[in-house]
């Protein structure tokens, strides 16, 4: 395993732990309808981006390691 393998799981991991910890609060409220708008924004710009990093965040893996065969 490289380092580039790595880094992305390492990012897969990120994403799996703020998508559990975005489920656990949204949980935590329970199914009232007092709930803010500015945290359903939170929590759903959270877990889109925990998705992204589940999926491996192809730009920021490319960006950090670049192609180096000159293509």
């Amino acid at each position: 395993m490289n380092s580039k393998e790595m880094f992305a799981l390492f990012l897969r991991v990120v994403g799996v732990s703020v998508f559990i910890i975005i489920v656990r609060h949204v949980l935590a409220y329970g199914p009232t309808f007092a709930v803010p708008g500015y945290l359903i924004v939170k929590w759903v710009i959270g877990v889109l981006l925990s998705l992204y990093l589940i999926r491996g965040a192809p730009l920021v893996v490319n960006f950090a390691f670049p192609d180096k065969s000159g293509k």
